[in-house]
């Protein structure tokens, strides 16, 4: 196997899944519908892989688990925006495969069974606290809200996950809607956990 490149980037990072608010899989517990269906979209602030700038860039992964996220047999495809260049899209699908490290992008594709083809379609995103959002063109869909109690008033917290190779902290929030439809990865859902974070990543995994 040839050696792997250096690289590093810091990004804002959105993900979503069917699960309820907080999502138990953060906290090593069982999934509350007993399996695992998640989203999640990176906007890269900056950052590189060996000599190819990654400024810029936006990417996502869908992931699909029948049961537990450690006992694999997954699904998952790789998005691609057509606004970066060749050589990022490369850059990106050479991190999504594990094969440079990078932790979360180490362990996944050993998790999956079925990795879909990347698939180049324009991704926008908007990263706004609670209020952000996300669409992959004619893929999927998530509208994020504040968490809020049954008399409306609003809450925002926060978890911490020292341990966490997603991210280290993370705005909770309610996937008010999302939905997806990419071959056999479908669903919709409403109400569902969300989160937002600002993440640092290299070949050692999520540092900050």
């Amino acid at each position: 196997m040839p050696a792997a490149t250096e690289w590093n980037f810091e990004a804002d990072y959105l993900t979503n899944c069917n699960c309820d608010w907080g999502c138990p899989c953060n906290f090593n517990a069982r999934p509350n519908q007993g399996n695992c269906n998640g989203l999640g979209v990176w906007r890269i602030r900056n950052g590189s892989f060996g000599s190819t700038r990654l400024d810029g860039v936006v990417f996502a992964a869908a992931y699909f688990f029948p049961g537990l996220i450690e006992q694999g047999n997954g699904t998952a495809r790789l998005y691609l925006d057509p606004r970066s260049s060749t050589e990022q899209r490369k850059a990106i699908e050479a991190i999504h495969s594990g094969q440079h490290g990078g932790g979360f992008f180490e362990l996944f594709p050993n998790l999956v069974s079925r990795k879909l083809p990347p698939k180049v379609a324009r991704i926008d995103a908007t990263f706004d606290g609670a209020n952000s959002r996300a669409k992959i063109e004619g893929i999927t869909e998530v509208e994020c809200g504040p968490i809020q109690y049954p008399d409306g008033s609003v809450i925002s917290p926060t978890f911490t996950l020292p341990h966490g190779i997603e991210f280290k902290t993370a705005l909770a929030m309610n996937a008010k809607k999302w939905s997806i439809r990419d071959e056999e990865m479908l669903g919709t859902y409403d109400n569902k956990y969300a989160a937002i974070a600002t993440v640092k990543f290299g070949n050692k995994g999520c540092v900050g």
